[in-house]
C-alpha cells in the first residue's frame, strides 16, 4: 500500500514538473510594430469590482475589452 502511494506521488511530481517546463518553453509574443500602434483613449470598467482602466495605445481603433476579475470589462462612455 505504501509503495503504491509513493509511486503515485512520484508520478504526480514528474508530471507536474513536465507541465511547468512545457509552460516555460512557450515563446513570448513579439513586440508590436511601432508603426501600427495608434494613440486612442478608451475607458473600461470592471463589472465585478468597479476598477477603471484607460487604454491609451493600441494596434486597432477599437481594441478587445480586457479582462478583470475573470470577466470582460465594459466600455465606459
Amino acid at each position: 500500500m505504501q509503495l503504491a502511494i509513493a509511486i503515485a506521488i512520484g508520478v504526480s511530481i514528474i508530471l507536474g514538473t513536465l507541465w511547468v517546463v512545457r509552460l516555460l518553453l512557450i515563446p513570448q509574443p513579439g513586440d508590436p510594430d511601432p508603426d501600427q500602434v495608434k494613440e486612442i483613449a478608451v475607458d473600461y470598467r470592471c463589472v465585478v469590482c468597479g476598477m477603471r482602466l484607460t487604454v491609451t495605445h493600441a494596434q486597432e481603433e477599437k481594441p478587445e475589452a480586457p479582462r478583470h476579475c475573470r470577466e470582460d470589462m465594459t466600455e465606459v462612455p
